[in-house]
Parts: C-alpha cells; structure tokens; sequence
C-alpha cells in the first residue's frame, strides 16, 4: 500500500560521516526512488519527511540507527519506487 506521493531526506553533511548506512543508501539505491529527494539541513539528524499527495508534509521519521534493508524496506511500503529500477 502506497501511502505516500515522496519524501525527503533531511541530513547534515558534516554527520553524514556517522551514518554510512545512509551514505550507502544515497549512494547506490537513491535513484531507485525518483520521488525521494535528499536535503541537506545544517546540524539535521538522518529523517524523512514524508509527504502527503498535495506535496505537504505529512510525517516526519527519524532514520539514524536505520540499517539500509530497513530504510529501503520503508521506502518500497511508503513511496512508490521507479518502474525502471531493478
């Protein structure tokens, strides 16, 4: 079930060094999601903001300690995922 129209993932570039599980997310599987797009906040721990189909903010999740399997896992239940992607 498709819940959400994207999200955005809000992180500090400067703690990005503490998250390599987001680093490999938005290295390798980024693409995958056309609709998530990623945001760099100063000082921002790793969180999606979801967004609602009127493109308003509709939740907030806070993904520090997320493994990658679990954010990608999220995203697929969330945000609908490229057809093209593998």
């Amino acid at each position: 079930m498709i819940t959400c129209a994207g999200a955005v993932l809000e992180v500090c570039m400067r703690k990005l060094v503490f998250y390599p599980e987001i680093v490999g997310f938005i290295e390798e599987e980024k693409d995958q999601f056309p609709s998530v797009k990623v945001q760099y906040v100063f000082n921002s721990p790793p969180k999606l903001v979801m967004l609602a189909h009127d493109g308003q903010h509709k939740e907030t999740v806070r993904v520090d300690n997320w493994k990658r399997e679990h954010l990608l896992h999220f995203l697929r239940e969330k945000v609908k995922p490229s057809s093209s992607a593998i």
